[in-house]
């Protein structure tokens, strides 16, 4: 691990930041923290001693040229849209996404950042894949506002890697799931349903469960992106996945094995938005990064549970 190097992550205080910045404080790394005004310090109140804090407006030209002071690395995982919602307001998106991150990207120039790493989306930016696993270099056809900006930024990404020299990755992540994940979120399939087993309440389900999604451990995707600091390579763009697919059904199968609840979920309408199946190739990362995903379905389900299952008590 390089000496004295400092990363800043913006979005640091949610579910994936929090782990991103624990990670990076394990590693010896020292962590910048950026998030918006009066944000919850729960997910980080385990490490909060160990890392500088900003509060600020990641859509604030001068709070991010602040926040870049001294700074060698930069997550940025901000996202302030969801992708079933996005295409309700997409001019909003685009300005909050797309610009605030064009706006980053320059000062990275300005500041000369070492490196970007960007947290893009498996799930959205390559559509309804015509086989799967889907490789980077599939055709990218998203269908939502949240997947076109996502691709969108990669794009300027590249630009102003070969205008300004800005090295960079990208990292299309899967479906992360485990500790912190917001149960009462309308994204996060795992945490959701494991909180509505908690307190007897009925799953339901968009369609007949039978979409399928690559889930990955959030500790798992978090030791590659760790890792991705003191890697170089020209490949800049990687699915960060398990390369396997499940089910909510399956998953449902899972969380009632751990639990030794009955569960029957009521089944609903499918959503139009929702691609079928979703399971993304990995061994491009393996094989520039070195790490393979080691948690299981089964024993991250039941480390997601127990967690949920403790914060209720």
């Amino acid at each position: 691990m390089s000496e004295n190097k400092k990363c800043i992550v913006y979005g640091g205080g949610g579910f994936i930041g929090s782990h991103l910045c624990e990670a990076l404080v394990k590693s010896g790394y020292e962590v910048v923290l950026f998030d918006k005004l009066n944000f919850s310090r729960k997910n980080i109140s385990r490490f909060e001693n160990k890392i500088k804090i900003i509060e600020g407006d990641f859509n604030n030209e001068i709070d991010i040229k602040n926040s870049l002071a001294g700074i060698n690395f930069v997550f940025h995982l901000v996202s302030s849209t969801l992708p079933a919602s996005s295409n309700e307001n997409p001019v909003y998106d685009a300005e909050t996404n797309l610009i605030s991150s064009l706006k980053l990207f320059k000062e990275c120039v300005d500041e000369k950042i070492s490196k970007v790493i960007f947290l893009s989306s498996g799930g959205t930016v390559y559509g309804i894949p015509e086989s799967v696993p889907v490789k980077e270099d599939y055709f990218s056809n998203p269908f939502c506002s949240y997947g076109i900006i996502k691709r969108t930024i990669e794009e300027y990404l590249f630009l102003f890697h070969k205008l300004h020299g800005l090295d960079y990755f990208v990292f299309r992540l899967s479906n992360p799931y485990g500790e912190r994940q917001n149960p009462m979120a309308s994204q996060g399939a795992v945490a959701v349903f494991i909180n509505k087993v908690i307190n007897n309440e009925t799953i339901e389900i968009w369609g007949d469960g039978e979409v399928i999604r690559d889930y990955i451990y959030i500790k798992d995707a978090v030791n590659v992106l760790v890792r991705s600091l003191e890697v170089s390579s020209t490949e800049k763009v990687f699915n960060l996945s398990t390369g396997k697919g499940y089910s909510l059904n399956e998953i449902i199968d899972v969380i009632r094995k751990i639990s030794g609840k009955k569960i029957s979920p009521e089944y609903k309408n499918a959503r139009s938005i929702d691609v079928p199946v979703s399971i993304l190739d990995n061994k491009l990362a393996v094989k520039v990064f070195g790490i393979k995903p080691e948690t299981s379905v089964e024993e991250g389900i039941k480390k997601t549970y127990d967690y949920l299952l403790k914060a209720k008590q």
